[in-house]
């Protein structure tokens, strides 16, 4: 089977698609690709793209996101020296790299077997990677955080002054990537309820990929053309 993992990298067919790369122009082809098969699929279903097809997106989108400034320690060392003059991308390639993430999360065979590898056995970390992608590859955009109280009452339970601890690993949450989730019992308006403090890699690696939440950020001054997507 060769090399396997839930990182980016950790395959046979992303590394042998990154010793083929020479330039951005070849980063920029598997999403060239997706563009073409999407537009002769047609819109009445979606198009399921290969698992071979979807590593090759994944890793395309890994070098964007070292474009980017965000390059993950399993980085391969040449493919980032061969890609070192590019500068940063370009805003297409920008949305393309994004829209491929997604497009592989939700409708691809790759998150099929992903998902049947991890029903019984663990936590679906393939996915915990993607939304660890999907997180580089957002734009620093500014906010106005809400307040502690705020916060609070939003989500039903105390913020510690690390930002919480992750209901998933028990592990502290730090302020920059602190989520919430409140439950209550549907069938009980009255249920007081309860909130959880969470990491969204953690939530997602126990939700299947079509309900997996995808944090996609947006810069009002660079937004995506969908007719390019």
């Amino acid at each position: 089977m060769g090399a396997w993992g839930a990182g980016n990298f950790e395959n046979d067919t992303a590394m042998d698609w990154a010793a083929g790369v020479k330039s951005v122009d070849d980063v920029r082809q598997p999403f060239a690709k997706l563009k073409r098969d999407t537009d002769a699929h047609g819109s009445e279903t979606e198009l399921v793209v290969d698992s071979d097809f979807a590593c090759e997106l994944l890793a395309a989108s890994e070098c964007v996101a070292m474009m980017l400034g965000r390059r993950i320690p399993d980085f391969p060392a040449d493919l980032a020296d061969r890609l070192a003059s590019a500068g940063e991308p370009d805003s297409l390639l920008f949305h393309q790299a994004r829209n491929a993430v997604l497009h592989v999360m939700r409708h691809s065979e790759l998150s099929e077997l992903w998902a049947e590898a991890s029903e019984d056995v663990a936590p679906n970390e393939w996915l915990a990677e993607l939304t660890r992608l999907i997180d580089r590859l957002n734009p620093e955009v500014d906010f106005e955080p809400w307040d502690s109280e705020h916060i609070e009452a939003k989500v039903g339970a105390p913020l510690a002054e690390v930002g919480g601890t992750c209901a998933f690993c028990d592990q502290p949450v730090a302020r920059h990537e602190l989520w919430g989730i409140s439950l209550y019992d549907a069938y009980n308006m009255n249920s007081m309820g309860r909130g959880f403090w969470l990491h969204l890699p953690c939530l997602n690696a126990r939700l299947h990929h079509l309900h997996a939440i995808a944090d996609l950020k947006f810069d009002p001054g660079n937004m995506p053309d969908l007719d390019q997507l």
